[in-house]
Formats: C-alpha cells, sequence, structure tokens
C-alpha cells in the first residue's frame, strides 16, 4: 500500500505525489525539507522495495538482492541521459533510494496522447539520444544491458531532451556465461536472445531442438530499440520476436520519407528498423554508435544512402518457414500474418484483409495441412476467467500527473520484483512462446492448449485471448471451404476471444481489426461496420481499415458508401492494389463508370502483373465496353498467372463466341467445365454452341 500524501521519508524527504506503485512497492514524487525560504523546492523521485510480511524468507533475500543490484548499477552511473542516483536509506523495515527528477513524459504516454504514429524527424532525434546513452551503459567494463528498452522507459523532457529509465531487470554481460539465468524484459521489445536461446529460422523450438544457447547483449538492446522505433513511427507494438518485412512499415506510415536510388524507392527508416531488428544478432548494428551513425544519416538534410540489410530475408524468423527457391514459392502460399489467409505465392497484399505480406511467410505442405484437417478443434475449450498477472511481474502503472501546469512529472523507474529462478514449467512465457510456436506450424489443438496455459499462469490477459482468437480464426480459415459448419463455429469463438481482449484493451487495433474479419466472415455486417469504424478511430491512416469498410459497405449493397471509403484508402496509399481492384469491380457494374473502372484495373496490373484476380476483372470491363479483342489480351495474362480458374476460361469463351470464333470457344468452355463443372456461363455457352 502506498504511503499517504505528506509522509515524510529519512526525515528530509516529504511525499508529494504517488508516480506509481506495484504489488512489491511505489514510486513517489518527493520535496525536499528544509530549503531556504525563498527558494524554488526541490523535487526528487523516490523509489520503494515493499516486502509483504507473507513473502518467504527466499523471495524475501532474493528481491532485496535484486533492489541492491540496481542501486549498485545505478550509483557507477554519471550520464546526462540516465536518471542519476542520489542515496538509499532504509525506513519503517522497507528500502528506498532517491534519484534525480526530471518532469516529463513517457515516450509510451506520448504516443497514447497522439493516437497516430509520431514525428519521423522527432522520433529520429530521441533516438539518436538514446543511442549516446546505450553507448555509455553498453562500454561500461563490464558492459551493462538494459534488457528491458521500450517506450515507457524512455523519458522525454519538456525541452526534449531524452533519459532512460528502469534499470530493474538490467544486467552486467559475462562473456563466461551462456545464457542468462533470468529471460526477462517485455515480450514485443524482447529480442530472440531473451529467450535464452534461438533457433535457425524455420526451425521449431522443442525439447529435442531446443536452439542455440545465448544470452543477451549490447545488440539485443539493439532489437528493442529497433522494436521501440517501429512501435513510435507506425503506432502499431510490433508482432513477438519477429522481423518486419521490406514495405511493411512505410506502408503502415506512408508519411515516413523515401530516396529514389536508381529505379528503387527506398524508406531510409526503414531499413534501420529491419536491420535492428535481425534475428541473429550478426546481422544486427554491432554497437548503438553505428546505428546512431545510421540514424543520423536518416534526417531530411542528410546525403541518400541505404542499410546494408543482411541477404538473408528480413522477415524470416525463428518461427517462420522462409521460401527458399522458386519452387517452394510455386508449392505454397504466403501466409497473411493477420489474418492467416493463405494467398497466392509471390502476392503483395492479403487477398482477404488487404494488409502487405511478409514474403517468404509459406504455408504448410499439402500433407500436413491434411493431418491438421483430420484433427480439427471441434470444441472450444472451457474459458477460464481473465486473470490478471501475477503480482511479482508486475510493473507499476503511473498514475496521471495532478499538476497546475502543462509540465508533467516523470514517473520513476518502476517497481519490478521477479523470482530469481522461475522453473520453465511455471514460467508463462514458455507456454507462451510454444503457443506462437504451434500457431506457426498451423498445429492449432496444441497452440490453444498452450496459450490457455499461459493465460491461466499469469501471462498478460490482452496477449493471451487475442492469440486465442487468431488460432481459431486461422483454423476457421483452414477449413473454410472443406466444412463451412467447423468454419462457422470456429469463427465464432475467434470472435467472442476478440471481445475478451478488447474488454482488457479497448484501444487495440489488432483485435479490434480481426474482431471486423470475424463478423464480416459471419455475415454479420452492422457489426463489422461498427467494428471497422473503430479501428478507423484508432487509426485513421491505416489503408487496409478502409479496404474491408469498402468491402463491408459493397457486400450489403451500399456502392457509393463503399466506393468513398475504398477512395479515402487510395488517398492514403494510391497504389493498393486491392482496393484498386473492388474499385473498379464495383464501377465495372455503375452506370457509366466503365472507363473509370478500366483505368483502376489496370492500374492495378502495373503495380503487380502477377495479381491474376486485376487482369481477369479488367478483362471483364472491356467485356462490358464491348472490346472482345482487349478482354482476350487482359484474361489470357489472368490465364498465364491462374491456369486452374474455370471463371478465366469461361470469360475467354464469352470473348471467342462474340467474335465468332466457335472452335474457340469451345475449347474454351471445355477447359472451363473440366475445372468446374456446375459454371454456369461455360453451361449457357455450352447450350448456345
Amino acid at each position: 500500500m502506498a504511503l499517504p500524501i505528506g509522509t515524510v521519508l529519512d526525515g528530509k524527504f516529504k511525499i508529494v505525489q504517488i508516480l506509481g506503485e506495484g504489488g512489491m512497492g511505489t514510486v513517489y514524487k518527493v520535496e525536499q525539507i528544509g530549503t531556504p525560504p525563498g527558494t524554488p523546492p526541490y523535487y526528487y523521485a523516490v523509489k520503494e522495495l515493499l516486502i509483504s510480511p507473507n513473502t518467504s524468507e527466499e523471495d524475501r533475500k532474493a528481491a532485496i538482492d535484486r533492489f541492491n543490484k540496481e542501486i549498485a548499477l545505478l550509483r557507477g552511473l554519471k550520464h546526462p541521459r540516465i536518471a542519476a542516483l542520489m542515496l538509499p536509506f532504509q525506513e519503517r523495515g522497507n528500502y528506498y533510494f532517491v534519484m534525480e527528477f526530471v518532469p516529463g513524459r513517457s515516450l509510451e504516454k506520448i504516443l497514447e496522447t497522439s493516437k497516430g504514429p509520431l514525428p519521423e524527424e522527432q522520433v529520429i532525434k530521441w533516438m539518436v539520444q538514446v543511442c549516446e546513452a546505450l553507448t555509455y551503459i553498453h562500454t561500461r567494463n563490464p558492459p551493462i544491458i538494459l534488457r528491458d528498452l521500450k517506450p515507457g522507459n524512455i523519458m522525454v523532457s519538456l525541452d526534449d531532451e531524452v533519459q532512460l529509465i528502469d534499470f530493474g531487470i538490467a544486467r552486467r554481460f559475462d562473456p563466461n556465461k551462456r545464457t542468462n539465468t533470468e529471460n526477462l524484459g517485455t515480450i514485443s521489445y524482447a529480442s530472440p536472445e531473451h529467450l535464452g536461446s534461438i533457433t535457425m529460422p524455420g526451425q521449431r523450438r522443442s525439447a529435442q531442438n531446443p536452439g542455440k544457447l545465448v544470452q543477451t547483449d549490447a545488440r539485443s538492446d539493439i532489437y528493442s530499440l529497433g522494436a521501440t522505433m517501429y512501435h513510435l513511427l507506425t503506432n502499431y507494438e510490433p508482432d513477438p520476436i519477429q522481423t518486419p518485412p521490406q514495405g511493411s512499415v512505410l506502408a503502415k506510415n506512408p508519411r515516413l520519407r523515401t530516396i529514389q536510388l536508381g529505379n528503387k524507392t527506398l524508406c531510409p527508416v526503414e531499413q534501420v528498423i529491419i536491420k535492428a531488428m535481425q534475428q541473429d544478432p550478426a546481422q544486427r548494428f554491432q554497437s548503438a554508435e553505428a546505428m546512431r551513425v545510421a540514424l543520423t544519416q536518416c534526417l531530411p538534410n542528410a546525403a541518400p544512402t541505404t542499410i546494408q540489410i543482411p541477404a538473408i530475408s528480413p522477415s524470416s524468423t525463428i518461427i517462420v518457414q522462409p521460401v527458399g527457391n522458386a519452387a517452394a514459392s510455386t508449392a505454397g502460399g504466403i501466409i497473411c500474418p493477420k489474418c492467416g489467409f493463405q494467398n497466392r505465392a509471390g502476392a503483395k497484399f492479403c487477398k482477404r484483409d488487404g494488409q502487405p505480406l511478409i514474403q517468404g511467410m509459406t504455408i504448410a505442405p499439402p500433407q500436413i495441412r491434411a493431418q491438421a484437417a483430420r484433427a480439427p478443434i471441434q470444441a472450444r475449450p472451457v474459458q477460464q476467467p481473465v486473470q490478471s498477472r501475477s503480482i511479482p511481474s508486475q510493473p507499476i502503472k503511473a498514475r496521471p500527473v495532478q499538476s497546475n501546469g502543462s509540465m508533467q512529472a516523470r514517473p520513476a523507474q518502476p517497481i519490478r520484483a521477479r523470482p530469481v529462478t522461475t522453473p520453465a514449467a511455471t514460467d508463462p512465457m514458455v507456454a507462451y512462446r510454444a503457443g506462437l510456436q504451434a500457431l506457426a506450424n498451423k498445429n492449432y489443438t496444441e497452440a490453444i492448449r498452450q496459450f490457455m496455459l499461459a493465460k491461466n499462469q499469469g501471462v498478460a490477459a490482452y496477449d493471451a485471448l487475442y492469440n486465442l482468437g487468431r488460432v481459431y480464426r486461422q483454423y476457421g480459415q483452414s477449413v473454410r471451404e472443406a466444412n463451412p459448419r467447423l468454419f462457422k463455429e470456429n469463427m465464432k469463438h475467434a470472435a467472442e476471444y476478440f471481445e475478451e481482449a478488447l474488454r482488457v484493451k479497448p484501444d487495440a487495433l489488432d483485435a479490434r481489426f480481426q474482431l471486423g474479419m470475424c463478423y464480416r466472415d459471419l455475415a454479420l455486417y452492422p457489426l463489422a461496420m461498427a467494428a471497422f469504424k473503430k479501428a478507423q478511430a484508432t487509426a485513421p491512416d491505416d489503408p487496409a481499415v478502409y479496404y474491408q469498410l469498402g468491402l463491408v459497405a459493397s457486400e450489403q449493397g451500399l456502392t457509393s458508401e463503399a466506393v468513398s471509403y475504398l477512395k479515402q484508402g487510395l488517398e492514403i496509399n494510391p497504389d493498393h492494389a486491392l482496393i484498386l481492384i473492388a474499385l473498379g469491380r464495383i464501377y465495372t457494374d455503375m452506370k457509366n463508370q466503365l472507363p473509370a473502372a478500366i483505368s483502376s484495373l489496370f492500374h492495378a496490373t502495373q503495380i503487380d502483373p502477377t495479381l491474376w484476380e486485376a487482369w481477369y476483372e479488367l478483362g471483364r470491363a472491356h467485356m462490358k465496353e464491348k472490346e472482345w479483342n482487349h478482354a482476350l489480351s487482359a484474361l489470357r495474362r489472368a490465364q498465364k498467372v491462374n491456369i486452374n480458374s474455370a471463371s478465366i476460361y469461361s470469360a475467354m469463351a464469352t470473348c471467342f463466341f462474340n467474335l465468332k470464333k466457335k472452335s474457340d470457344a469451345r475449347q474454351m468452355v471445355s477447359e472451363a467445365l473440366q475445372r468446374d463443372p456446375k459454371n454456369a456461363e461455360a453451361i449457357r455457352l455450352q447450350k448456345q454452341l
């Protein structure tokens, strides 16, 4: 329990505000007593370690040891970008230390207030300062690894000066260790080394393949800094242990600066993020100073440059099977990281949700999919009540600063008490990571079991609920054609979990987007529209949201509304091929809009010539204009990409029939009916021929 306002500590520090509190203690803003009359008050931050009388002697000693280690670390640090330690003391049986107090806000609070990506140039300047602080601690002897770098632990003063806070889980690097004693940190920003070991891309972590033992080092903080930049510049929390694919950062924030090198358009700051977040530490920036230099080259007045990203696929992760050759590309499609839909090999946007696709993420081989289908998820596990995280791992949530002016107090370092050694069997992150791996391998039953276990063991409720929703949704998509009933049941369960996740975190964009997708798949259009409109309010610059709004409106027959949403999406990203196709399809069915339809669809074919739907719809638009030769040309391009679509052949048959080439028309009808004996257009033409 926090001490009352006005309490005096150590005879000279009066508590004036509670900055944050957690299960193991509190952080206070205090005023120094006894300052001369007429002089401004001196403020400090005091961090308290409160040990419950019910705590075991072993846990008590461990908590005190961690608290003293943090003091020892801070005592030796003197840097303008690190809050200075003043003095430790004990009172009432509790442990305290006094730190420098700096007014300001954390980047997490700034991001929450902005409700969108932060300005690129400002973010770069802040991150340059963070690199300066990291360079300082990384070059200590021995080096100090922060291990929990994230927006909430980076403070910005009123004059835009950055300071790092929370050294609660920092450690001194020991070259004689093979792995960490404790694997801690916030999972969204944690490097693969935080797991204690790393596996090669495409390999599954298991008892037989535990991976290469590693410990966190300076390059682990580099990864976390890249993940922090990703969040600040996109307003999307990074996916755990994932390297962003090329183009994904720019897709989420089209305002980022780009440069033209030859015939390529590149985003310098995106290259920095991708390199910093490589799975293999050897492929990242090897020092904070190297990353600082790269960041300075991303500023608008810097000379055009590129960051050398490793030759390995930047989208490769420890849980994704990369495409190694052309055969692999044609053997399987690309999985959408958001909805799990299987797209064609080489697709740039997910056909179902319009998200940019991760090149190199492949589907499981047919025999694995068949095995999954033979053991379907028939029923949702009994849902346990949403449980809060256990107190020992709960970070302090900073309270709103009560201030008469615009100045806000900087939350001092939160209490973060942790078990010294957590057995793997009871560590919720072990189950959580196993769930992520099982989901990536399409072992849906195991993924549900692991996420439920992680939830019951105390992993963050939102993370567990959100991923349970993902499992049910992706499994439902995998059986959509084979078992419509099972598809519908799993989609309902997915929606329930996303709804629960949103009750825990109402502003979570990803859960809101997924919920809208579930409603749309269930043809619950009013609910889908409401979900996507809330997503739109959270992310007004995300073209994928407008794509979904357009599809939902179109599927309800609201043509003008659909066109409006799709046009808004194109204002954000004029080269979004799927939006162009959707808009072209609508224009094709509208009176006097065929020229606009042809223009939109032709634009889509130029953006992605391998997108067969664009060529097919373009062919259909030309057919409406009775431009049979132009239509045939477009349909032939569609056929080259997709030789198995009956619709393409039946459309070509119609063109040949109208060109009086009945022999060719008969052949196309035959091709169409071989692929789909129920193709209505082919059956009608067969009767006429």
